[in-house]
């Protein structure tokens, strides 16, 4: 079932009420904020609901006795009152800064109608009647609190109506009887009435409201290794137009939850407000992410002879008709030869054309490249290992996201008949990567690019001095086709907003501002 759209928008506006906590004002990781669209999305809804619940009012039986003369004391009844009409003709729900959320409905028409019952002695009368009550005003003002989990919880802070005039039409045998004490019956029925309308609006925020802010997500699991704090942190901020309601947005590790050694940069919201909502997420959320995965070593590879087999079966399946290259290809040909071909002619092209041959990590597939490779290991495997100095960061930057990350790469020989492996040289790795980021209706997600190619400098080596410029011809393939993909599935899988249950974003736009992307949206 889909929540109702009103609630989807009040509970974050309900969110200004949080400022009453006095709270510290560190920079959020994510802002959600609500536009006048958005309060009038809310008020239009909200209405719609709130008449309908007061329209289920149930009117408690009242009875009584009074006097007329020579007849003495006669007994009463008033029963099964029910509304049968309910009409909003006024209504506003506003922003209150530095107080909350307002709402106000006025000139307010409800009719009622049900039956009497006049007792007296072994003689009982009985009739309908109708009841119209107009001039109706309600004022509602709503607070938040939070709990030590920093999830919200609402409540009504102040309900207040007036009933302007009230009028009751008996019908039935010796109706006159009833009709002679009406200004009772109708102080009867609007002190009723106005106690019940309340009553109905301190439900609804009960039974509906409240349940769906305790649906916000507090955090949030995003897979055996990292979660995601998406708590309220701060005062939010309340004006006239705009809402801005702060959350932590922080990934944080599930076994050992440790504090983050940078700050969150400052969100500068431009005055936009043709969506109903704008998310603006820092790139400190990202960055958070990255800081998690690499303190739990999910950014290092380790590159083997399986997964060279693997891509040369992904790579033979693919159509190769769309390039020529001057270096032969065939599965026959000499790999040192073919490696001394590209290293001389094709470096500049290499990276555009299709990897359609097989570079096995082997000390003979690197011949070409040091000499003195196969000699000192004959025929034997090789392994690289590569893994970031530091966390890779993104940098937001006006229409572009990049990262400029510093790889170690590590070269060893599997020796024969053993477990062992030899160290053989160290490289450092630099380049440039452009990041993509894609938005669903509930979900980040994201892609990497290469912006260059892997710029690559010596740290180490134990064995003779060879070529970095065909090292890195070999090393952007391998960044191509295996490190690349592998880090962009699981880029794919993304992470979720912080939305309540069953609330879906439609017509979304993305803008990338400096420190942070902004997302607009309609809500469903």
């Amino acid at each position: 079932m889909r929540a109702r759209p009103y609630c989807v928008v009040m509970a974050l506006l309900l969110l200004t009420e949080v400022s009453r906590l006095g709270e510290g004002a560190s920079n959020p990781g994510f802002v959600a904020r609500i536009t006048r669209h958005g309060v009038t999305y809310a008020r239009d809804y909200g209405i719609a609901i709130l008449k309908n619940e007061l329209s289920t009012i149930r009117m408690p039986d009242f009875s009584g006795s009074f006097k007329i003369g020579w007849m003495g004391s006669v007994s009463y009844e008033f029963k099964s009152l029910r509304i049968s009409s309910f009409k909003i003709r006024n209504s506003d729900l506003s922003l209150q800064p530095g107080q909350g959320v307002r709402a106000s409905l006025s000139n307010v028409y409800v009719s009622l109608s049900g039956y009497w019952k006049v007792k007296k002695a072994f003689i009982t009368l009985e009739g309908s009647f109708d009841v119209n009550a107009d001039g109706i005003s309600i004022s509602i003002s709503l607070n938040l609190g939070k709990d030590n989990s920093g999830r919200p919880t609402a409540s009504v802070g102040h309900c207040d109506n007036s009933i302007g005039h009230v009028s009751v039409h008996i019908s039935g045998s010796l109706s006159w009887i009833l009709n002679l004490f009406h200004e009772r019956t109708e102080d009867n029925l609007k002190k009723v009435l106005s106690q019940k309308i309340c009553e109905m609006v301190r439900k609804s925020t009960n039974s509906y409201l409240e349940p769906y802010l305790r649906s916000l997500p507090v955090t949030m699991m995003i897979d055996q290794v990292a979660g995601i704090d998406y708590s309220l942190v701060g005062a939010p901020q309340a004006t006239s137009t705009f809402l801005d309601t702060p959350f932590k947005g922080e990934f944080f590790h599930l076994s050992q939850r440790s504090p983050v050694s940078f700050d969150v940069p400052p969100i500068g919201l431009p005055q936009e407000d043709d969506q109903m909502i704008y998310f603006a997420i820092s790139e400190y959320v990202f960055n958070t992410a990255s800081w998690v995965y690499y303190q739990a070593g999910h950014m290092n590879f380790t590159i083997r002879n399986e997964h060279i087999q693997n891509l040369t079966k992904l790579v033979n399946n693919q159509s190769t008709s769309e390039w020529n290259p001057p270096c032969p290809t065939s599965e026959s040909t000499d790999v040192p030869t073919l490696m001394s071909c590209i290293s001389s002619s094709l470096l500049p092209l290499l990276r555009e054309i299709t990897l359609d041959f097989p570079i096995h990590l082997h000390t003979k597939s690197f011949e070409a490249v040091i000499p003195q490779l196969n000699e000192l290991y004959p025929n034997m495997e090789l392994e690289l290992e590569t893994s970031p100095e530091s966390a890779p960061f993104l940098n937001f930057t006006p229409g572009n996201v990049t990262l400029m990350p510093v790889m170690n790469v590590q070269v060893f020989v599997l020796l024969p008949n053993s477990s062992d492996r030899k160290p053989l040289f160290q490289l450092r790795a630099r380049t440039n990567i452009s990041a993509s980021i894609n938005v669903s209706s509930s979900r980040i997600s994201g892609s990497l690019t290469p912006g260059s190619k892997l710029q690559l400098e010596l740290i180490h080596s134990n064995v003779s001095f060879f070529s970095l410029e065909s090292m890195e011809t070999i090393l952007n393939h391998y960044a191509a086709y295996f490190i690349y993909p592998s880090v962009n599935a699981k880029l794919k899988e993304g992470f979720p907003l912080p939305l309540p249950r069953d609330t879906y974003l439609n017509s979304l736009t993305l803008q990338i501002h400096k420190n942070f992307l902004l997302l607009g949206a309609k809500i469903d």
